[in-house]
């Protein structure tokens, strides 16, 4: 049985939510879907397949099992509700004004059945001044931030091409189930859970949509207001997406040429390589990328000199193909990797090797997925189900859930985390920050270790804290965490403590400062490891084996611990020791290839796109392990790759590409399921430029709109279907850019959604500050600071109606916590401590 197994779950949604019943379907749970009589909405989300329907409900559907149920009638809402009184979770995506009208709302469910979650996930939440827009992934993406940075020159703002918004959601959404589940166990009451996209997509813009709001007045990800920066972070996130573009012999490489502490080690390994390789000179060698921010503030280079290395450099990656950049970033820790495209991630090695493939079904139906979100053992998921037809199981699944009684009262039992005596025994959470409300949270007295860094590991601590976990945080102060010196910073001012990436990924944990380069050092977090129920790291392969703190070794002393690894390819395989941030995996996972215009190069994404996705999937397989720890006592492994969950998020794209072959690629703004589709100018602001995204998604919706820009000549006999008006896009868009052009952004997103038409400003950060569906949300979270006085931080992804997800403090100043935790946690006296400090141990 797969580690979920066991769990009734019941799926009302449609694309919105669709994604999370697939993972929990994955890892074992009976997942059944409800459609309404002639199937759900998503079977006609793109990318469709002549002969197939859908790829987007081939790959996000499979794995369940589906029932025909008409809503609209008293048969169906009776069958519905009964069915949700045998279930454990019940996913929902409607209008919470529909779901009461059909009686499934959370609090009718819940008044049933007071053991059963109910998770619903919408665009912009259930409640707000948002929370009836009409919304498109488009929108959606405008609206949480994640669109304005993506821009290329004098061309709007940009997405990716493939439907990204309410994948971010539904991984969230499941997540939410788990923790739910997992605090029902402890307690035996369920609850609602509610899930905004608008907010979950503030995680993936690496801290821009914090800046404005954190006095940090940021035009974009590369530029401010106030001074010029130099990005230490190795990922280009504070770089022009163009300057990390590449041509090399078969094509183009994502490589951003770092400087400072952090990253500029990385460049002189690169320069170093084309060096003996004979293709950079000697200047070019004996330029230190280390000390380039120093240099270049002394004057002693300047930016001519910078220009001539990278020169140098492009002359030497323009002679060395794919393959070669992909060995060198293995044998030389050269942070570059070629862009691919689905046919090369089809054709990877590693993911061959990694069993990353699920083929579902047979025959017609048969159809190869990404299989595994993460490598934990051929026990963990369940790859056995392709989507279903309509109305497929209906008299199976009857039979079955209706043959026994209602699921009845959940009797509380031992989450199998934390002390086993009462909360006031564990020093865990003697020594954890105070709680913000009185709940103790889904996780409460679950003990985590955190030895990650940078984004994609801190980002899954930081839900964990957000639950009620006790994270113990440990970083050296000797090699600063790179995520310190990343843009925004707090007031605009550069500092080790002011960073709003480091403060955003590591509120509500403590913070310890050690040295794991001696042997002190990581005996301390061995012994820390011994009481911990979970490790996150995020180490490069095999360094934590080569500190004598790989799993192996860990669990020889705490043989139920879950330890979790997140590294760019994973800790297996041909290319596992490939080196590299959120923008090598985004490269290696094809996000590179699709996103920008198709008259042009690939423009990004911006930032490290994979540290997004992975620690929402890292989450949801950690929570798995957790539940099957409770129920089994067994530990586990969880290695996750940042190229795989990418890839996993781009699973209907690769259902269309096995049924086809056809490499999809870049489309700017345009949708082959809506028109008009795109992203509009609007009046300047501010000396700024605007835009607005709109999404037609239907026939009634363009007749509202030809209506609304007083084009009666539009509303002609060529333009009134689909087909019809995906001919005439160019048309269409110059008749929507030229109502658009005439109104602030925010006007025309007030006058589209006011006829029911999908729109939203392409939000700043500016924007988000003071959006006021994220306030009524609570999104931003403003906590004291010791050394700052405030500071401010983006809320939980996940609203719960009996167990709040709350922020319990800022992020930990270097070293805060650290004799708390050794004295509390170790038992250490003071005079250890104090010795421990002397010797350079406490750093």
């Amino acid at each position: 049985m797969a580690l979920f197994g066991g769990c009734r779950v019941l799926d009302l949604t449609d694309e919105r939510g669709l994604v999370a019943g697939r993972l929990l379907a994955d890892l074992g749970a009976d997942v059944v879907i409800l459609e309404p009589p002639g199937g759900s909405t998503a079977r006609r989300v793109p990318p469709l397949v002549a002969g197939s329907g859908s790829a987007y409900w081939e790959a996000f559907a499979a794995g369940r099992r589906g029932v025909e149920a008409d809503l609209e009638s008293d048969a169906g809402r009776r069958l519905t509700r009964d069915l949700a009184a045998r279930s454990d979770i019940v996913l929902t995506s409607s209008p919470p004004a529909t779901l009461r009208r059909w009686g499934l709302d959370a609090r009718s469910l819940l008044a049933a059945d007071p053991g059963l979650v109910h998770v619903h996930v919408s665009a912009f939440g259930a409640d707000g001044p948002k929370a009836d827009y009409q919304d498109s992934d488009l929108v959606v993406w405008a609206a949480g931030g994640a669109l304005d940075p993506h821009r290329d020159e004098d061309r709007p703002p940009v997405r990716i091409s493939s439907a990204q918004a309410f994948l971010h959601a539904g991984a969230d959404a499941a997540g939410g189930a788990l923790l739910a589940h997992l605090y029902r166990v402890r307690t035996g009451r369920g609850q609602a859970v509610e899930v905004s996209a608008q907010v979950s997509l503030g995680l993936a813009t690496i801290g821009v949509a914090l800046s404005h709001a954190a006095g940090d007045f940021a035009v974009s990800m590369w530029q401010s207001t106030s001074r010029r920066r130099v990005d230490l972070s190795g990922s280009g996130s504070a770089t022009s997406p163009r300057r990390k573009k590449w041509v090399c012999r078969d094509g183009m490489v994502e490589m951003h040429l770092g400087m400072g502490p952090a990253s500029g080690k990385f460049a002189n390994a690169l320069v170093g390589w084309l060096h003996a390789e004979g293709v950079v000179g000697d200047d070019a060698v004996a330029l230190d990328w280390r000390e380039i921010p120093r240099l270049l503030a002394e004057g002693a280079i300047d930016d001519a000199d910078v220009e001539a290395v990278r020169d140098a450099v492009a002359a030497g990656i323009a002679t060395r193909t794919k393959a070669q950049i992909a060995e060198a970033a293995v044998t030389h820790r050269v942070l570059a990797a070629g862009i691919c495209d689905l046919s090369d991630i089809v054709g990877s090695p590693q993911l061959a090797a990694r069993g990353f493939w699920a083929d579902l079904g047979a025959g017609e139906r048969r159809v190869r997925v990404p299989g595994p979100i993460a490598a934990m053992g051929d026990d963990a998921f369940r790859h056995d189900r392709p989507a279903p037809l309509c109305g497929e199981h209906t008299a199976e699944v009857v039979d079955e859930w209706l043959s026994g009684p209602p699921r009845g009262r959940r009797e509380p039992v031992a989450p199998g985390w934390g002390a086993a005596d009462s909360a006031a025994a564990d020093p865990w959470r003697t020594v954890a920050p105070p709680g913000r409300v009185a709940s103790d949270g889904a996780l409460a007295g679950l003990r985590v270790l955190d030895l990650s860094w940078v984004v994609a590991g801190p980002m899954i601590g930081r839900a964990l804290a957000d639950c009620g976990a006790t994270v113990v945080r440990v970083e050296s102060g000797g090699r600063i965490e790179t995520a310190r010196a990343m843009g925004p910073y707090y007031d605009g001012l550069e500092g080790v403590e002011r960073s709003v990436v480091y403060g955003n990924g590591n509120a509500g944990k403590l913070g310890v400062s050690l040295d794991l380069g001696r042997a002190e050092g990581r005996e301390v977090v061995r012994a820390l490891a011994a009481q911990a129920d979970v490790v996150i790291e995020s180490y490069s392969p095999g360094t934590m084996e080569k500190w004598g703190l790989g799993y192996d070794a860990l669990r020889e002393h705490n043989p139920d611990l879950i330890m979790l690894s997140t590294s760019i390819a994973g800790h297996t395989g041909p290319l596992a020791r490939t080196a590299g941030y959120g923008n090598i995996g985004a490269s290696l996972a094809g996000f590179m290839h699709l996103t920008g215009w198709p008259d042009l190069p690939p423009l990004g994404p911006f930032g490290p796109y994979t540290d997004f996705v992975g620690p929402r999937l890292s989450l949801v397989a950690l929570l798995a392990a957790l539940d099957d720890r409770r129920r089994t006592g067994r530990g586990r492994y969880v290695d996750v790759s940042q190229v795989e969950a990418g890839v996993w998020f781009l699973s209907a794209e690769l259902a269309a590409h096995d049924r086809t072959g056809v490499v999809p690629q870049r489309r700017g703004n345009r949708d082959e399921g809506m028109a008009p589709h795109g992203v509009y100018p609007c009046l300047p602001e501010d000396d700024e430029d605007r835009y607005v995204a709109v999404a037609v998604r239907d026939d009634r919706e363009w007749a509202a709109l030809v209506r609304l820009m007083g084009r009666p000549d539009l509303a002609c006999p060529r333009l009134r279907d689909l087909p019809g008006r995906i001919a005439h896009l160019e048309e269409l868009d110059t008749a929507v850019a030229a109502w658009t052009g005439c109104r602030t952004a925010e006007e025309a997103e007030r006058a589209l959604q006011d006829v029911g038409i999908a729109a939203h400003v392409s939000a700043s950060s500016r924007d988000l500050a003071r959006d006021p569906q994220l306030a009524h949300l609570g999104h931003h979270v403003r906590l004291p600071h010791p050394e700052l006085g405030e500071v401010v931080v983006e809320g939980p992804r996940w609203r719960f109606s009996d167990s709040p997800a709350v922020v319990r403090r800022a992020a930990p100043v270097l070293g805060q916590d650290t004799d708390d935790v050794l004295r509390t946690l170790l038992g250490l006296a003071p005079e250890r401590i104090a010795e421990l400090r002397d010797s350079g141990v406490l750093r």
